[in-house]
């Protein structure tokens, strides 16, 4: 089991290392995002600055990579508990990708990915709220607040649908791993000024 288990964690990263949205960016326009806008990866920036399809693309292929990740992990049937270090695996994977010299995107995407495929039920329950503050408020905030606005709502429901505990704390980390990311990232770039 422990074999598996890193395995599991190991092919996390390498999958949540595939650079979604350099590799749209340089399908689309021939260029390397990483130059463009908040010099991210993400879909974010590739939307903002190839354009609707490219970042709907990139979207899905990072999402795709927490999907695939945890979905992996599974089928090898690994405890609930290493989920949660496979789901920071493909993130992490995704914010500092070992193909781009450790230059990649915010993670939220990829969460959302490795969430939905370990709390399918959870997720397709919050799925029309998040859509909605998404349209709505995350048009003027950004979709990580959003996304943080249904970390509690998201582990209240894992309990009350009787996840194991594991499962219960994952946005948690998840969320922490990603708000560490972007407020560590905004206070550099405060710093510079």
């Amino acid at each position: 089991m422990i074999v598996f288990s890193v395995l599991a964690v190991f092919i996390a990263y390498i999958v949540g290392s595939i650079p979604s949205g350099y590799l749209v960016a340089r399908l689309v326009k021939g260029v390397d995002i990483r130059e463009l806008g908040d010099h991210a990866t993400g879909a974010t920036n590739v939307y903002r600055e190839i354009g609707v399809g490219a970042g709907i693309a990139t979207a899905i292929g990072d999402i795709a990579k927490g999907a695939v990740a945890i979905l992996l992990a599974e089928a090898l049937q690994v405890p609930d508990v290493v989920l949660i270090f496979v789901a920071l695996a493909a993130v992490s994977g995704h914010n500092w990708p070992v193909f781009l010299h450790f230059q990649g995107g915010a993670g939220l995407a990829t969460s959302l990915g490795a969430l939905m495929a370990a709390l399918p039920r959870e997720s397709l329950i919050l799925f029309v709220p998040y859509a909605v503050l998404g349209a709505t408020v995350g048009r003027r905030i950004g979709q990580g607040p959003v996304g943080a606005l249904l970390l509690i709502p998201f582990m209240v429901l894992s309990w009350w649908l009787g996840e194991p505990l594991a499962l219960i704390i994952l946005p948690v980390v998840l969320g922490m791993l990603i708000g560490g990311y972007k407020y560590w990232h905004q206070i550099t770039e405060a710093l510079r000024r």
